[in-house]
């Protein structure tokens, strides 16, 4: 194995010296798929975190539905850091001029800005006050200090078959950019909850959060025990399951449409390689004299190979972690934020893709290289020796 890596480094800087563009452009093809992929995956994962981060910040962790009302059920589950108890209810919001089918949910008033990571301005929340969404408040013409009418047609009085209304002022306003909950959630406090929802006997559940990301799936498989699964429980992925699968399915998509550009580069390659064994046909056939085997041919020109692609695939992936660092470092790359919720472009990459990335490129190259090094491996002894460039 050593002298046929010594034989593959002579041919491999031996055609470098005589066809640098084709050894260049096979390094580049490889490259520029390596850095591409790196630099997609790690914005498509920089969103998507963001994304998560959002939709946990807005529902919590674990959304449990009961209404139980002894608290120290969750004391034997150390994970669990802090409890919103609330009241959920598709409601009706109307000013003068506007009317809007809204959610209005209910919650501990008490706990709303330690439990809810939201971008809002305004005051606390108090009784007969509202949180709503930036959308909702340009659509309804309506600032903070204005008032609005909710009422809950699913609440009507008995008999009369017309539902309670209300007027709040808006303490606040909430901006998320992410899916309609700015144009669709309205914040109040229980016991407005407790008042507007007439139909309601007791609070719907339970948004809980948990230490870290790791110990939800354990909480939630605890709750379920110490409930005998007698209640519904849902993690932050099990109430936007859709959006979670549409994101991954995005990322394996790109991994493979990407992919083409290792398609590409490795024709050229095979080209390339195929150039190179039929100028060093005769050595070839030499060494098939001298006794070296078919996989001795093989391995000389997989190592060729790897020789002219592997340079591009470290050169791509590590210039692609380069600008992925310093985007983490100092946010050189900008975007417009009256369309996205962050100032720079968000990047993150993990070992796991990285290995991916890798292991995607040095198949390529390698069976590229190993077609075109079994197919010279097979050429006749004699007619490499003698053959005619």
């Amino acid at each position: 194995m050593r002298w046929e890596r010594k034989i593959s480094k002579r041919f491999y800087h031996q055609t470098i010296n005589g066809n640098k563009y084709s050894s260049l452009l096979s390094l580049l093809g490889i490259s520029v798929g390596c850095f591409a992929m790196v630099i997609s995956l790690s914005v498509l994962n920089g969103f998507e975190s963001l994304v998560h981060e959002k939709l946990k910040g807005f529902d919590g962790d674990i959304r449990m539905f009961s209404s139980v009302k002894d608290l120290t059920f969750f004391e034997n589950i150390n994970a669990i850091e802090s409890i919103m108890p609330f009241m959920e209810r598709r409601g009706v919001a109307e000013t003068s001029q506007n009317q809007k089918i809204v959610s209005l949910k209910a919650v501990d008033e008490r706990l709303f800005k330690s439990f809810y990571d939201l971008n809002f301005r305004g005051s606390e929340l108090k009784h007969n006050q509202i949180f709503i969404g930036e959308d909702l408040s340009h659509r309804l013409e309506k600032d903070i200090g204005g008032k609005i009418t909710i009422y809950s047609p699913l609440d009507q009085s008995i008999g009369l078959g017309i539902p309670y209304k209300k007027e709040f002022i808006i303490a606040g306003i909430f901006k998320t950019k992410v899916l309609d909950y700015d144009d669709r959630f309205i914040f109040m406090t229980l016991d407005d909850g407790k008042n507007l929802f007439r139909r309601k006997d007791a609070i719907d559940g339970f948004d809980l959060r948990v230490d870290t990301e790791s110990s939800i799936k354990a909480v939630k498989e605890d709750l379920k025990a110490l409930f005998d699964n007698k209640i519904e429980i849902f993690t932050w992925k099990d109430l936007n399951r859709s959006l979670v699968d549409a994101m991954k399915i995005e990322r394996i998509a790109t991994m493979i449409i990407l992919s083409l550009i290792f398609l590409v580069s490795t024709f050229h390659l095979a080209s390339s390689l195929t150039l190179i064994s039929y100028q060093k046909i005769k050595e070839l056939g030499i060494l098939r004299v001298m006794g070296a085997s078919g996989n001795s041919i093989i391995n000389i020109i997989v190592n060729i190979g790897i020789r002219k692609a592997g340079k591009g695939m470290i050169y791509g992936t590590g210039i692609g972690l380069l600008v992925v660092i310093m985007q983490n470092k100092i946010s050189f790359i900008k975007i417009p934020t009256d369309i996205y919720f962050v100032q720079s472009l968000p990047m993150e990459i993990s070992f796991s893709e990285i290995s991916s990335i890798v292991i995607v490129s040095s198949s390529f190259i390698f069976l590229a290289s190993f077609i075109i090094g079994r197919k010279i491996s097979k050429i006749n002894t004699m007619e490499a020796l003698n053959w005619k460039k």
